[in-house]
């Protein structure tokens, strides 16, 4: 059996997922039913649950503000919302579960299962504490949650240079050297990556633009990044990388200009466009 509090605002979403609980989750025990963030921190001193489902959005103090206010968070937590892309996307790179409403019960069934395993693993906490972390800072100073075999490994988004494709797996090439596979497809990376700073290059490869340091015309096209690599891009990702770099005009001025040069058998004649530190975040 799973002790568990209900900490929202509203009663008739307390209502209906009580009701959802007793249909799907019948291991799930509800000590207490709290309609504020007040009330809620009083019911976790008091009944030390191992499970608590917490709203969001609440008058007064939301979700996120009753956390900061506990000394201890042992228990696990599965976020109830309203459907919020934006704080979707905050739970899913720090792997905290959430629920949106109306919740459905496949949905419910599925976060409790693993709210069970993370449990047993006592991995709950530090998920909380890096989601909490990252509402704190800004995008290039926050961390994102890859699943790894013995849990997650939290890598601040600063230091992934590119990621690349292996089949249904990627690769993260990081600042110190070494490379990190996870069992994610790009297209799933790139979701849980800040799209202000990343930049699909390649249907293979998704680059760092805060460290990229010149952009090379010859060759079809490629970006050198800050480590020295040279990364290939698409001639369909072409002109989005260039207005993302802020040289889509000096690129078509400059083909222009020297258009019979770019019919040059010798690439060493083709020059790169230095880019000097463009993006301060």
């Amino acid at each position: 059996m799973i002790t568990s509090i209900i900490i929202d605002d509203e009663k008739h979403c307390i209502q209906s997922l009580e009701t959802d609980l007793a249909n799907c989750c019948p291991q799930v025990s509800i000590l207490s039913e709290c309609l504020s963030a007040k009330e809620g921190i009083m019911a976790i001193k008091k009944f030390h649950p191992q499970l608590v489902f917490l709203d969001v959005e609440m008058p007064w103090m939301n979700g996120f503000e009753m956390l900061e206010v506990l000394d201890n968070i042992s228990f696990a937590i599965i976020f109830t919302t309203a459907y919020d892309r934006f704080a979707a996307k905050a739970f899913r790179i720090s792997a905290v579960d959430y629920l949106l409403k109306p919740i459905a019960a496949n949905d419910l069934k599925e976060a409790v299962v693993k709210a069970e395993q993370k449990l047993q693993a006592g991995q709950s906490q530090q998920n909380i504490e890096n989601l909490l972390q990252n509402f704190k800072q800004p995008v290039q100073q926050q961390k994102i949650a890859f699943p790894q075999r013995e849990g997650y490994e939290f890598i601040p988004v600063a230091n992934i240079l590119y990621c690349h494709a292996e089949g249904a797996y990627s690769n993260l090439h990081l600042s110190n050297g070494k490379k990190f596979m996870v069992s994610k497809t790009l297209g799933d990376v790139e979701e849980m990556l800040p799209a202000d700073i990343f930049q699909r290059i390649h249907h293979s490869t998704i680059v760092n633009l805060q460290c990229v340091t010149n952009f090379i015309r010859s060759d079809g096209g490629y970006v050198m990044i800050n480590n020295g690599e040279k990364l290939m891009i698409s001639k369909a990702k072409k002109d989005m990388l260039l207005k993302r770099l802020g040289l889509k005009k000096d690129y078509q001025k400059a083909w222009l200009v020297n258009k019979p040069r770019l019919c040059s058998a010798d690439p060493e004649k083709f020059v790169g466009i230095f880019l000097p530190l463009l993006f301060f975040l």
